[in-house]
């Protein structure tokens, strides 16, 4: 059978959609989307190396808070974190889940990875449907 696929320049092999719970973590998302809303970037080039470098560079304008998690976006686990991050307060009681679950899933990938992060579920493969030519 002749091979009928064609490149649609959406997706490029190396990089990877990850797909945020934000039913589950309303708080988290609700931040997200204000990120995404000032800093139109949403991937993140995973480099673990220098995340402690990036991550002081947030703390020097935002001093921790008791009883609150510094969230950042792009993250300092990203290369493109930093500086030019968006960032505000969580409670730290609602943000400890959301943390986790990025924490689980960014552990699947490795350095220098890029990831494009969404909100909400991902779509159904069987539901994208190329329509026939007449």
């Amino acid at each position: 059978m002749e091979d009928q696929s064609r490149p649609t320049g959406l997706v490029k092999t190396n990089e990877k959609a990850v797909f945020f719970p934000d039913q589950q973590f309303v708080e988290r998302a609700t931040f997200l989307k204000k990120a995404f809303g000032n800093n139109p970037r949403n991937y993140c080039t995973l480099d673990r190396k220098n995340e402690e470098s990036r991550n002081k560079e947030i703390l020097k304008n935002y001093p921790p808070k008791e009883g609150y998690d510094i969230v950042q976006w792009p993250m300092a686990i990203c290369k493109e974190g930093g500086s030019n991050a968006y960032v505000e307060y969580i409670l730290s009681s609602i943000n400890k889940d959301a943390e986790e679950w990025l924490e689980n899933e960014l552990s699947k990938y490795p350095d220098g990875k890029k990831l494009f992060f969404n909100l909400g579920i991902p779509p159904k493969l069987n539901n994208i449907v190329e329509k026939e030519e007449e």
